[in-house]
């Protein structure tokens, strides 16, 4: 049996409570050019980054049929008594951010010693979202849970 692509359901446990996102339409229709950002759709788009970046990231490298590369390692080893392999988590976050989330630049990833609990590796993501002519900082906390689980808050 071929491995297939797991995809868990979509969740962006700190934006959730966001408003709902406007239409294409309405948002052709409000006139705005591509280089001024609203807040609402500077929102629109935190969260957007936040679900793919959640789908990316649950993803196991080898697991997709049409590109190897797509997902990270297995994050069990990290939880399970083997601190040494943070450093190796981090560059593979940053390398799966940068290659599989093109509306994100200058990815920063930082592993969080000391968890609140004891089964859990966090990690934060800091990068920059162009948003016409200028760029703004996003930031995202990464937690690992005991099944390899990948949470973004």
């Amino acid at each position: 049996m071929t491995p297939q692509l797991y995809l868990p359901p979509l969740k962006c446990y700190a934006l959730s409570t966001m408003t709902a996102s406007r239409s294409l339409f309405e948002r052709l229709r409000s006139g705005g050019s591509r280089n001024h950002f609203s807040e609402h759709d500077m929102d629109d788009l935190r969260l957007s980054i936040c679900k793919n970046l959640e789908r990316i990231l649950n993803a196991r490298s080898g697991m997709s049929l049409c590109c190897e590369t797509y997902g990270l390692p297995d994050m069990t080893q990290i939880i399970h008594g083997i601190p040494e392999r943070a450093r190796e988590i981090e560059q593979a976050l940053e390398r799966c951010i940068r290659d599989y989330e093109p509306r994100v630049s200058q990815v920063e990833v930082e592993h969080v010693i000391n968890p609140p609990d004891a089964m859990t590796a966090c990690f934060k993501i800091r990068a920059a979202v162009a948003t016409g002519k200028n760029a703004e900082e996003i930031w995202f906390e990464t937690v690992v849970v005991s099944s390899g689980r990948v949470r973004l808050t």
